[in-house]
């Protein structure tokens, strides 16, 4: 498989989540109510758990394949 196709999926891959980060911390902003502080606790370490795997995706396009990054969103 070509390298700039490898880089285009995986900053397919970084798109998506970017947009599931955004989605989760999004949630948290929303929930409201009793007992909410779990939940909200809970969808913000999710939408932590996204952002390490942009990085993680972010090194190996820019770091190990010379590539750019995606900024977009899904």
């Amino acid at each position: 498989m070509p390298k700039k196709e490898i880089i285009d999926m995986l900053n397919r891959a970084l798109e998506m989540e970017h947009q599931a980060f955004v989605q989760y911390l999004s949630h948290a902003e929303l929930v409201e109510g009793l007992n909410s502080e779990p939940i909200i606790a809970g969808l913000k370490e999710i939408a932590n758990d996204e952002k390490g795997h942009q990085e993680k995706i972010k090194e190996l396009v820019g770091s190990y394949l010379g590539g750019v990054p995606s900024m977009g969103i899904a």
